[in-house]
């Protein structure tokens, strides 16, 4: 919420729409200002019908019975290694889809972006100019959306 807050003042000044501030009471009166009406806001956001009608509860809801703070919401959640069965379901669903890809080289395009390569460092690791990579990459996307 106080970074939120922070962003608007930052635009509010950046236009040139800010009061005239004298000290630095005066701006953190405007920043707590802010901040209240962005919590307000976001509390009424919560509250619509849409959204729940306030019923929708935060992952304090999934506390065990026995009140042990430590082990409520999410920390209640395994976060181990996957089994071996998944890591194998999930490294055939990977090779299905570079195989769909019908080429290495669109293979290790499509590898290499997921390993967080940039188009530019995608090219020069093929000797392509970048504008070859992206034209790549839309096929990769094309191809992998079924169009």
């Amino acid at each position: 919420m106080a970074l939120s807050a922070f962003d608007s003042f930052c635009r509010v000044v950046e236009q040139g729409r800010s009061p005239q501030l004298r000290d630095r009471d005066g701006l953190w009166a405007l920043l707590v200002l802010i901040t209240v009406r962005k919590a307000a806001d976001l509390a009424q956001y919560h509250r619509r019908e849409r959204r729940g009608g306030g019923q929708v509860r935060g992952d304090s809801a999934l506390a065990g019975g026995d009140g042990d703070a430590g082990a409520d919401g999410v920390a209640q959640i395994e976060a181990g290694d996957p089994t071996p069965d998944l890591a194998a379901q999930l490294a055939e669903e990977f090779q299905s889809l570079l195989d769909r890809l019908g080429s290495d080289e669109l293979g290790a395009i499509a590898v290499w972006k997921l390993e967080g390569y940039t188009n530019a460092e995608v090219a020069a690791r093929l000797g392509y100019a970048t504008v070859r990579v992206e034209r790549r990459l839309r096929l990769i996307r094309k191809i992998l959306s079924g169009d």
